[in-house]
């Protein structure tokens, strides 16, 4: 434990005296930021989708009768156990570090730890999944169904990962008295919250797509299993990373267009502001746009480069889908007179 708290001391004063360099430089400070909230969270999207695209192909390896679904299924969820485990070890040290940031028994401790542990529960369960792929060689359908449990332990870790982001959200605000658990977690059809929810799980089979095609490309030397392998199941990668990424920007579009509608309403939306919008929302088109090429190419190992920027950009796409997801409107001033009960402000 002594040596646990020195390591923590160590890593403090590092992060100390790189804040302090990097405070001369607030792009640079911006842009690790960013990253730092980019990376977990699509790192964490990630596997809970190459949970289920490794039980997908693996059902696939039987119904198309095929050896290639199989061993891609497998090289998926060696990918899986690396990154959750990767995850949980991270995830334990953050709450180790934050741990005096709030009250042990408050709700967002509460939550942090639910998803901790939702997410152990599904890096065991992917990892039970990849150490028995042997032994079930016989049983693929109920070999495939641990992938899915996985994947839908992943699904809550990320949905408690987010709902305590919300709440995060919702304390840094001025009217954060004002605010009721039901303000915070309903969602309401037409808003931006509504959207985010709905872009979670494409967002993540999209990530899958993109981490997965990316990945046969770092195993081809180490997993020899022929060009023809990799011909088929690269392409089917990025396809899944395409389609699964329209579907997400599509409901990107649907989120901008609810906030373009408020922002027009209230007056306050410029030209300027339009030029922007549409060049962001361009911007995160163009994953698709370089997943389409390997995904019909009959040469995908020759697009590297475009694989690897498509990875880069999906990264950055988590940002606006984070920024949905903390989305919260004002409450509304209401001059009836509430129950007693409804009046106690359940945020300090």
């Amino acid at each position: 434990m002594y040596i646990l708290d020195e390591a923590m001391a160590t890593l403090t004063s590092w992060a100390d005296m790189l804040q302090q360099t990097v405070q001369a430089w607030p792009l640079v400070l911006q842009g690790i930021d960013a990253a730092s909230l980019a990376i977990p969270l699509a790192t964490l999207l990630a596997c809970v989708g190459l949970c289920c695209l490794s039980g997908m192909a693996r059902l696939l390896a039987v119904t198309r009768k095929r050896s290639s679904y199989a061993k891609c299924a497998r090289q998926l969820a060696l990918l899986a156990v690396l990154l959750g485990w990767s995850l949980l070890v991270g995830g334990r040290l953050w709450l180790f570090y934050t741990q005096g940031t709030f009250a042990p028994d408050s709700l967002a401790n509460f939550i942090l730890e639910c998803a901790w542990m939702l997410l152990g529960s599904a890096v065991m369960l992917v990892s039970v999944y990849y150490m028995l792929w042997k032994p079930m060689r016989g049983l693929p359908t109920l070999h495939a169904l641990l992938a899915f449990l996985s994947g839908l332990a992943g699904l809550f870790s990320a949905g408690a990962t987010m709902a305590a982001a919300r709440l995060f959200a919702a304390l840094d605000r001025s009217d954060a008295a004002l605010m009721t658990l039901e303000h915070i977690y309903t969602p309401d059809i037409c808003t931006p919250f509504f959207c985010a929810l709905c872009m979670t799980l494409p967002l993540a089979l999209a990530l899958a797509g993109g981490f997965g095609a990316f990945w046969l490309i770092l195993r081809r030397r180490h997993d020899d299993f022929g060009r023809d392998h990799y011909n088929a199941m690269l392409p089917w990668c990025a396809v899944w990373a395409r389609n699964a990424w329209i579907v997400y920007w599509l409901l990107l579009l649907s989120a901008t267009s609810l906030q373009i509608h408020v922002q027009w309403l209230g007056d306050s939306f410029t030209p300027e502001d339009a030029l922007w919008e549409s060049a962001w929302l361009l911007l995160w088109l163009v994953p698709a746009l370089f997943w389409a090429i390997p995904a019909r190419s009959a040469t995908p190992l020759r697009h590297k480069l475009l694989l690897f920027l498509a990875l880069l950009l999906s990264l950055a796409g988590v940002l606006p889908f984070h920024a949905n997801m903390t989305e919260i409107a004002p409450p509304l001033q209401s001059t009836t007179v509430l129950p007693q009960a409804s009046q106690q402000p359940v945020l300090p």
